[in-house]
């Protein structure tokens, strides 16, 4: 690449990291806190600068089917029409119209358009109708992740669902698998021994099961762990949901011996790259490649067809190097 080329790319990407800071100064102010940096979305190179990248550039129309509940469900049932999900009981956009024998408890009250908008309601236990009304008010009026950049919530119908909760011997499942798969292979799954609080104990397991507990060093140490028998299925299911996407998470339940889907992540924890565990912080960031992104495999216009240019230069020059 000639001198005059290099230079002018390098002002180019300079003029767009000072363009996503000008323009978008909230999601920029998000990055900084939530990863201890100031970041360099217009050429990534840490995990936290990728999500950023993906939350100011990125508009892959698959985003919005995983960040809509209802969406999601369909997308997975016409990959894998054999995996469960949880069955949908009602939806709709006023909550006096939820019959009232489904709120008999032990399931599970959600926004379809946001992350962490749910109630959980126990049979057993009475339905406070007034929080519930609250809750289903406020999601309404709100769309989910624009403060933060998530535009794939953007897209999502404004709805309320009542949803069956996956019971495993009496109390809400707990073997929920959190796989991280960049290009299509699963780079790590996160998951949790059960219990809460003091006694509750994450576990990371690579692609093959094997299972290391973080330590305060932030590495991980080798431990014993029992693999539930469909795991290897597990991994195949999230490779093959996740394969449209340059990075997913998928979330699966294991549940007496069936796997149930839970959901797609696009932006876990909205967008930040640092976790627990710093060596999984660092393969997540190798094996993530934003030229396999829709940014990059789908024409561009203006200004940003001469940035995804001057980008693709840089990031091919730096895997030769």
């Amino acid at each position: 690449m000639s001198l005059k080329r290099r230079l002018s790319d390098w002002l180019l990407l300079l003029a767009v990291r000072y363009y996503c800071l000008v323009r978008h100064p909230v999601i920029m102010a998000h990055a900084i806190s939530a990863n201890g940096y100031f970041p360099n979305p217009s050429k990534p190179r840490l995990i936290g600068d990728k999500f950023l990248w993906r939350k100011l550039f990125d508009r892959n129309p698959l985003f919005a089917v995983a960040c809509d509940k209802l969406a999601s469900k369909k997308y997975v049932i016409d990959q894998f029409p054999e995996l469960n999900t949880a069955k949908v009981l009602w939806t709709g956009t006023d909550p006096d119209e939820i019959p009232d024998d489904l709120l008999g408890g032990d399931m599970v009250f959600k926004a379809n358009h946001g992350s962490g908008w749910n109630l959980l309601i126990r049979k057993g236990e009475a339905t406070d109708n007034a929080r519930l009304h609250e809750r289903a008010r406020f999601w309404l009026a709100r769309q989910y992740g624009r403060r933060m950049g998530e535009w794939g919530y953007s897209r999502s119908a404004r709805k309320l669902i009542v949803e069956e909760m996956l019971m495993d011997n009496g109390r809400p499942v707990q073997s929920e698998y959190k796989f991280h798969v960049s290009g299509g292979r699963v780079a790590y799954v996160y998951t949790s021994t059960g219990g809460s609080g003091d006694s509750q104990h994450y576990v990371v397991l690579d692609r093959h099961g094997k299972a290391f507990k973080p330590t305060p060093d932030g590495q991980g140490c080798e431990i014993p762990y029992t693999l539930p028998e469909q795991f290897a299925q597990m991994v195949l299911v999230a490779e093959k949901l996740s394969a449209p996407f340059d990075f997913a998470r998928v979330d699966l339940y294991d549940l007496q011996g069936q796997i149930y889907f839970s959901e797609i992540t696009i932006y876990p924890l909205s967008g930040a790259g640092n976790i627990r565990v710093k060596h999984l912080t660092t393969l997540r960031n190798e094996m993530w490649d934003i030229r396999n992104s829709w940014f990059f495999t789908t024409p561009q216009s203006g200004w940003r067809r001469l940035y995804r240019a001057a980008l693709k230069r840089s990031l091919d020059a730096k895997a030769a190097a």
